[in-house]
């Protein structure tokens, strides 16, 4: 799933300027009419708009046709388009006064569209059209912020590794079992470039995502960012991420500079897709995209733990909103209900956007799967009681600093800063972004 990558920052840092350059022209987004309409009859009809692939596309069509069927006068239009073109396109219907009534979001824009007031407090709405009493509490955290819940999730997944199972095998090292630690990583990491040479590393070095850093710092106790969007690491905290991953490089355990800075989050930039590496930090969802490429060599990890915390938490980026000046508010937390509790309808989406956040639709869901969203779900069912709370949402200029970490990690690199130097950029730049 394209939302759970961590890309290092083109797209979305983008859109993310395209966002809040239509902010400033319209000033307001909560005000904006919305491209809902009625007539005198007392039928309603409804834009639901959402990112994805076909697949996502053409179950999500066929659910809201269930819908539909459910809940006559109500009428749905959808559109949808890819992730790259999603929240420029938003942003700018917004601007015009023309947004959708429900909308897809994405757990990174959540509090930026929230702030601004574009997005409906669904708690306006629970305990009466929307029932969140089934749904994965941790889950429901990442729709939430000091302001509202304004969000809630369509579907979750988690983290964990992946790797190349005969090239782990004929280095003679074991399949990964939870507990395992990131030392144990390094060590097997250094087994497999010592026992290939070097054609193959180890690991994808994991030193250039934010995404990546941020699990190191919950198994310190730590947080990337606080409930208030605030900072919540320091430069220590930086220094002694890079370091190991420094290390790592120079022992010939991960990936070299080379491979290294070409990597954009996508499958085509993967080592462990190439075959340059022999396993990689990934999300679940993501992980998806290997198994076709690596076949029955593909296989997944638990996430490795540190002080004794495993850190990977059940994530809900992708998730679904109301927009604050939709004209038929009650109709669309009708919708967001549906796709969130139906069992029907969850049995519709499958896991096009993940494991759906329902127990009961979860439950239902998982007697139809198979082949690879079989073995995805059972991974996530195998760790689901080790998982910890996701984190709150990202503030305003999270994007802009997953970019720059990754851009100061190359020049780290590189050699044209050290490990100190580049942490203390870092922090510099995060201050003047997240406010």
């Amino acid at each position: 799933m394209r939302a759970d990558v961590p890309l290092r920052g083109g797209s979305r840092t983008t859109t993310t300027t395209a966002l809040l350059a239509s902010l400033a022209v319209t000033g307001t987004l909560g005000l904006a009419a919305c491209g809902s309409t009625a007539d005198d009859s007392g039928t309603a009809t409804i834009h639901f708009t959402w990112y994805g692939n076909d697949d996502r596309a053409n179950a999500t069509m066929e659910a809201v046709e269930l819908f539909e069927s459910r809940h006559e006068g109500i009428t749905v239009e959808t559109s949808f388009s890819g992730f790259d073109s999603y929240f420029e396109k938003m942003s700018t219907q917004i601007a015009g006064g023309s947004a959708p009534d429900v909308l897809q979001m994405d757990a990174g824009y959540l509090r930026e569209y929230a702030e601004r007031g574009a997005l409906a407090d669904l708690d306006d709405f629970t305990g009466d059209v929307l029932d969140i009493d089934d749904v994965d509490p941790a889950g429901l955290r990442s729709g939430e912020t000091g302001d509202g819940r304004f969000a809630v999730p369509l579907g979750r997944s988690t983290q964990t590794v992946a790797y190349n199972s005969r090239v782990w095998a004929e280095a003679g090292l074991e399949p990964p079992e939870m507990g395992w630690t990131w030392d144990d990583l390094r060590a097997a990491a250094r087994t497999i470039s010592e026992h290939t040479d070097g054609e193959v590393h180890g690991l994808t070095d994991p030193g250039w995502a934010i995404d990546w850093f941020q699990f190191w710092l919950l198994q310190d106790g730590k947080i990337l960012y606080t409930d208030d969007g605030e900072i919540g690491f320091t430069e220590e905290d930086l220094v002694d991420y890079w370091t190991y991953t420094q290390e790592m490089r120079d022992e010939g355990a991960a990936t070299p500079v080379e491979i290294t800075t070409q990597i954009s989050g996508n499958l085509d930039t993967s080592p462990l897709a190439s075959g340059t590496a022999g396993a990689e930090l990934s999300y679940l969802g993501s992980s998806a995209g290997f198994f076709p490429i690596l076949g029955e060599e593909m296989a997944l990890a638990p996430w490795p733990s540190r002080n004794g915390e495993y850190g990977a938490y059940a994530s809900t980026s992708i998730q679904i909103s109301v927009s604050a000046g939709t004209e038929h508010p009650r109709e669309s937390a009708m919708l967001v209900d549906f796709l969130m509790n139906d069992v029907e309808a969850g049995r519709i989406l499958g896991t096009t956007r993940g494991t759906p956040p329902n127990a009961e639709v979860r439950a239902a869901v998982a007697e139809d799967l198979s082949g690879v969203e079989e073995l995805l779900f059972e991974f996530e069912e195998s760790v689901s009681d080790a998982l910890g709370e996701a984190p709150p949402p990202p503030p305003r200029g999270s994007g802009s600093l997953k970019r720059n970490f990754s851009r100061i990690y190359d020049s780290v690199n590189f050699g044209n800063l050290t490990v100190e130097e580049g942490a203390a950029q870092l922090m510099t730049e995060a201050r003047q972004l997240i406010t």
